[in-house]
């Protein structure tokens, strides 16, 4: 485990816009006196965080948001032997989307969602966080050391074989597997297929809202669709009357998974939603708060599920 400090200090965010951000975020995370009773334990230490804005990680970390580093349908993704990117720019907006054009999908929204959600994490919960970006290759062998990873831009991932057995290894083992932002049938097909390389027996299915992963934390009625944010600025503009959907041929929210054999959830699948946008434009006046609350609290649960389960 690293000792690594966060250095957090958004030195170059107007505060008008960072308290407003915080406000709108907190009043959705913490949306009731009943619900906020319900986590009396952990609410009252985030309001004070929030009011301290953002601040350091004195001890050791208890929680690695890993980023799994993949190559794409066109190729692009890690050289064996290559260093992983610099983790170190922060206020690069769309930077990463850039950057994925050249070193491989898996690198969208890189590294503002990582810093972004990782914020949020520590504000909202309290939690230790390593408040570096991690990103990691599916063959490290220090991936066993870290129960949750999180992948993007699924729908362009194409795994070897020998990354679908590790990725079936660790998995079995006790890890977690976020995966988000794809869209359409087309990349729907192309990540089930990846799973099927995992887990030929098993199905993706639907999941319920009453299961744990809506409910570990934050209690979570309503599967929303964060939208890219382009989309997310026009919803704004609009007062919400423009949609949110990127495709026309498969436009609703899903929130899916695979379980084992024990009922315990494994991959968990948002698909036709982009909780990294949400994440990384969550500073953003003009992204939509609504879908900014809705990707932390899921984010979250998924957090907490991945490290009691």
């Amino acid at each position: 485990m690293s000792d690594l400090q966060c250095n957090q200090e958004r030195e170059g965010d107007h505060p008008l816009i960072f308290a407003r951000t915080m406000k709108a975020l907190r009043d959705y995370c913490f949306p009731s006196s009943v619900h906020r009773s319900r986590i009396s334990n952990h609410g009252d230490a985030a309001f004070r965080a929030f009011s301290d804005g953002p601040g350091h990680v004195e001890t050791q970390p208890e929680f690695y948001f890993t980023r799994l580093m993949y190559t794409d349908t066109r190729g692009r993704g890690p050289r064996p032997g290559q260093a992983a990117p610099s983790t170190d720019f922060e206020h690069g907006h769309g930077l990463g989307d850039q950057l994925s054009w050249f070193l491989g999908a898996w690198m969208t929204d890189t590294w503002d969602a990582d810093y972004q959600f990782m914020w949020g994490v520590q504000r909202l919960t309290n939690a230790r966080m390593h408040m570096k970006p991690h990103p990691m290759r599916i063959m490290d062998p220090d991936l066993f050391k870290y129960p949750y990873v999180y992948a993007v831009e699924v729908g362009q991932m194409e795994l070897k074989q020998e990354e679908a057995e590790r990725l079936r290894e660790y998995l079995l083992r006790g890890g977690f597997w976020h995966s988000d932002d794809f869209w359409e049938l087309r990349q729907w097909g192309q990540f089930a297929r990846q799973v099927k390389k995992i887990f030929p027996e098993r199905e993706i299915v639907e999941i319920p809202l009453t299961h744990e992963i809506f409910h570990t934390f934050y209690d979570i009625d309503q599967v929303l669709q964060p939208p890219n944010d382009g989309l997310g600025r026009y919803y704004t503009y609009s007062g919400g009357r423009t949609r949110t959907w990127e495709q026309p041929d498969d436009r609703d929210p899903h929130v899916r998974g695979v379980f084992d054999d024990k009922g315990r959830l494994m991959i968990l699948i948002t698909y036709n939603a982009d909780l990294g946008d949400a994440w990384e434009w969550m500073d953003d006046p003009d992204y939509p708060a609504k879908f900014t609350g809705y990707a932390y609290r899921l984010g979250m649960n998924a957090i907490i599920y991945a490290m009691t389960h």
